[in-house]
C-alpha cells in the first residue's frame, strides 16, 4: 500500500474544503489517502473518506501554551496522522532534532502516526548521508525502540516548491539508505516529498523501497492531486 500525503502548509480555505470533500477520487486497496489542512480547517472534514493528520502538535499532551496544538486535542478531533520536523518548522520556528523526537514521542503516545520530515540543503548536498543520519540519530539510537509505524518523510529541502526534482536514482539511494540505517526488521514507512505532481508521480512511485509521497503545492489543485492518486499502481 502506497500513502499519498497532502501539506496544505498554511493555504486553503472552507471552499477548498468541501471541493476536496465531494471531488477527491475514492482511492483504492493500494493507496491511503491522508489530507493535512490548517489547524483551523481540520474539524470542516465532517464525513470525510479518507484519513486526517495536522501539520504539527507540542511535545506535552496540555499544559500553559498559548498557541500551541495540543496532540491529545488532534486525536480527539479525528487526526490519525502528524507531519512533525517540515524544513519550514526547522527553519523559521528553529526546531531541534532533540525538540522533534520529544514531539514523536508524545504523538505516539497520544496515538497519533508521526510523520516525520527529514532532508538536506542545497549546500549540503555533498554531506546528504551525514545530514539525515544526523536528523534520525535518536531514532536509531536504541534499536528496541518501536516506531509504531512511523512515517519518514525524506524531502530535500531544495527541491520544495522549487521544481527540482533528485533523479529516481538519487530518491531510491536517499530511501535505500534511510532503511539501511533504522534496519529493515522495524515497522516504519519511508516517503518522499519535494515538487510532487501529476507529471511525475508516477515514476516517483515506481522507486523501489518506496512508500509513498508527501505532497506540497499540488495537493491545493483537486485535479492534480486526483491525477497522484491515480497514478498509484496496484
Amino acid at each position: 500500500m502506497k500513502f499519498v500525503i497532502a501539506n496544505w502548509k498554511m493555504n486553503g480555505n472552507f471552499e477548498l474544503v468541501n471541493q476536496m470533500m465531494n471531488g477527491i477520487g475514492k482511492g483504492r486497496d493500494c493507496c491511503k489517502v491522508i489530507v493535512c489542512p490548517p489547524a483551523a480547517l481540520i474539524t470542516s472534514f465532517k464525513g470525510f473518506e479518507h484519513d486526517l493528520g495536522a501539520q504539527n502538535c507540542f511535545y506535552e499532551e496540555k499544559g500553559a501554551f498559548t498557541g500551541e496544538n495540543s496532540p491529545k486535542l488532534l486525536k480527539e478531533i479525528g487526526c490519525k496522522y502528524v507531519i512533525l520536523g517540515h524544513s519550514e518548522r526547522r527553519a523559521i520556528f528553529h526546531e531541534s532534532d532533540e525538540l522533534i523526537f520529544k514531539k514523536w514521542n508524545v504523538a505516539i503516545k497520544c496515538g497519533l502516526t508521526p510523520i516525520v520530515c527529514i532532508g538536506e540543503t542545497l549546500e549540503e548536498r555533498d554531506k546528504w548521508k551525514d545530514v539525515l543520519a544526523a536528523q534520525l540519530a535518536s531514532y536509531c539510537a536504541d534499536k528496541s525502540l518501536d516506531l509504531h509505524k512511523t512515517i519518514f518523510a525524506y524531502e530535500p529541502i531544495w527541491s520544495i516548491g522549487t521544481g527540482k526534482v533528485p533523479s529516481k536514482r538519487e530518491i531510491e539511494e536517499a530511501i535505500g539508505f534511510i532503511k539501511g540505517i533504522i534496519g529493515s526488521e522495524r515497522d516504519y514507512y519511508a516517503v518522499y516529498g519535494g515538487s510532487v505532481n501529476g507529471s511525475n508521480s508516477s515514476e516517483i512511485l515506481s522507486i523501489d523501497g518506496l512508500d509513498g509521497v508527501l505532497v506540497g503545492s499540488a495537493s491545493l489543485k483537486i485535479s492534480d492531486f486526483n491525477a497522484i492518486i491515480n497514478s498509484v499502481s496496484a
